[in-house]
């Protein structure tokens, strides 16, 4: 049987995945107190913020994974 917090991290994964996929597919993302910007007005904090999501669900997958052996 699955326990509560794998299914708490594989859901936080699927989200840090979706918002990444979201972004990339409008060309854009939310910066704190300014709102949606694109990637053209600041394409080093689109890039960081994709890379950023990727490794978070990356490193979530795999400490769930290591946690559940």
């Amino acid at each position: 049987m699955v326990s509560i917090d794998v299914l708490i991290n594989l859901s936080l994964v699927m989200m840090c995945l979706l918002y990444a996929a979201y972004c990339m597919f409008h060309g854009g993302f939310h910066m704190k107190g300014k709102g949606w910007r694109t990637k053209q007005e600041n394409p080093r904090t689109f890039y960081f913020t994709l890379i950023l999501m990727y490794f978070f669900a990356l490193v979530t997958l795999a400490t769930t994974f290591i946690n559940f052996r």
